[in-house]
């Protein structure tokens, strides 16, 4: 795939760990024979800074010592090839091993005349600078001159780049290898598939946009997936023209404890804005009868379960002992149960309700934020952000429920192990009530049945699209609104073009066309 084309999809993006990459790499060496997947990373990194810099312009490479400074070398001699003028730095003055393809590839770039220096400081102003320091392989904290660099790399007033993932960055958890920051990039091109850290924890921040170039290798399936409008082709399926309000499903709202009224009633528009048929709205401590915000909403002083789709329980729950018996309540019934914030607490600090949601035979969704995981797995935040993809997987295993572990690449795992990441979202999420209006979403696709998966993944990845280009600003009562916009045009782009033609990206594949880019 080149950038900005638009991607035919088929399935959604496959993200492969370490151990994979590892096997794809040297089974694909054997087929291809040695050099050709570096001589392809090359040529497609220089094809990428073309993209961003179309007239020649004065480049700097940094190199390492293995195969991601190979890719850098081919990279350099490419450019040069089409009219740039690159300089390369030999990054602590360690060159690659004899005899590898790092090696054959730093020769030919001397072969062509071209220039290398030691100290990225002695080298020319650059318009942009690439990292090829360090790729999926580092394990250990970045030292000496190698942190020299990087601080030069971050530090240049130009379009950075990095080689298939930052420098420094840890390519499964999205987080930085050792105490010290790696390198922070405008665009990263990552080779053969994506890396789950590219797109959860840090990753997001530090590697900008990020294209993948499968680099003519078939790629297999993996249990990691970026979330994509094609894992909810469901809901991109136009409604039918014959339909009451009935066909879309009734769903109920627990919550709304003494002073937290907002969270139940947020959740419930958000879910009548997304398509629930009603939604019937119980609050636990107060007693209302009309919100003139929304008066679409139903108010029950107790819901009947038996009328009801799909139920969503814990916003603005309290602690309350009768909260907590109608939690109790909720754990028996087979219907799709999403359960949030304060139910979330309380199932973290009493193990029967933890039984009980184990032993659910219907579906069930956890949603924490890191803190709410953090009591759920009896650890601390920093040790749940420190690998959210495992974090979320041993929620998922403890509770057998899926688990939706919220923040920056929000990661949804299923107990079987199959697990995605989402693209989408900014810190203009980061605002009051933004949870409660996702469970609302989520709560709406399940009450219109929508299949288990089409209904997880399709309001989370609307949920953090709103937020696109939004850092500040955004209220909870905004979200779901905005949502039902870009449903709407993904589902007139379908009726349009079909499902293999979808004109709308996803996040990640969008490369923004900024004025520092062009010459």
């Amino acid at each position: 795939m080149r950038l900005l084309e638009v991607k035919e999809i088929i399935l959604s993006e496959q993200l492969l760990e370490l151990s994979t990459l590892r096997e794809l790499e040297e089974k694909n060496a054997r087929i291809l024979g040695p050099f050709t997947l570096m001589e392809r990373a090359g040529t497609a990194a220089a094809d990428l800074v073309c993209h961003l810099h179309k007239s020649p312009c004065t480049v700097t490479v940094l190199c390492g010592p293995g195969n991601n400074g190979g890719d850098g070398y081919v990279c350099a001699r490419a450019l040069v090839e089409r009219g740039y003028d690159v300089y390369c730095v030999q990054v602590a003055g360690k060159s690659p091993k004899e005899g590898t393809d790092a090696y054959k590839a730093k020769q030919m770039w001397e072969e062509i005349g071209g220039k290398t220096f030691e100290d990225p400081y002695n080298a020319p102003k650059s318009q942009v600078v690439i990292d090829a320091i360090f790729g999926i392989g580092l394990n250990k904290p970045l030292k000496g001159e190698y942190i020299d660099a990087v601080q030069w790399y971050n530090e240049r007033e130009a379009v950075h780049v990095s080689l298939d993932i930052p420098t420094g960055l840890d390519s499964q958890t999205g987080q930085w290898i050792g105490s010290m920051p790696g390198c922070c990039s405008d665009v990263t091109i990552t080779f053969l598939a994506g890396k789950p850290g590219l797109f959860t924890g840090i990753g997001q921040e530090v590697c900008g946009h990020v294209h993948t170039d499968n680099l003519g290798v078939s790629i297999p399936l993996s249990n990691i997936n970026l979330v994509e409008p094609i894992d909810f082709k469901s809901v991109l399926a136009p409604r039918k023209l014959i339909s009451s309000k009935k066909d879309f499903g009734r769903l109920g709202i627990i919550g709304g404890g003494k002073g937290t009224v907002g969270a139940a009633l947020i959740a419930g528009a958000a879910a009548l804005r997304m398509g629930a048929g009603s939604a019937l709205v119980e609050l636990v401590e107060e007693n209302l009868v009309y919100d003139p915000g929304c008066p679409e909403l139903m108010f029950r002083e107790k819901i009947d379960f038996s009328e009801i789709d799909a139920l969503v329980i814990g916003p603005g729950l309290g602690f309350s002992q009768k909260a907590r018996q109608r939690l109790n309540e909720a754990l028996d019934l087979q219907i799709p149960l999403i359960i949030d914030a304060d139910a979330l607490t309380m199932i973290a600090q009493d193990s029967e309700l933890m039984s009980k949601t184990a032993q659910r035979s219907a579906h069930t969704v956890l949603t924490p934020h890191p803190g709410e995981a953090a009591r759920l797995l009896k650890t601390t935040v920093k040790d749940v952000q420190s690998d959210r993809i495992m974090r979320a997987q041993e929620i998922s295993v403890l509770t057998g429920t899926v688990a939706v572990l919220k923040g920056n690449g929000t990661v949804i795992a299923q107990k079987s192990g199959v697990t995605w990441i989402n693209p989408t979202g900014t810190a203009g999420l980061a605002t009051a009530g933004s949870g409660d209006a996702l469970c609302g979403m989520m709560g709406a696709m399940f009450a219109q049945k929508f299949d288990f998966v089409s209904a997880i993944l399709s309001s989370i990845y609307l949920h953090g699209a709103v937020s696109e280009n939004i850092e500040c600003g955004l209220l909870a009562g905004d979200i779901a609104p905005s949502a039902v916009h870009i449903l709407q045009n993904l589902r007139m782009d379908v009726k349009k073009n079909g499902l293999k033609q979808l004109s709308e990206l996803s996040c990640h594949q969008r490369i923004a066309t900024h004025n520092f880019y062009s010459a």
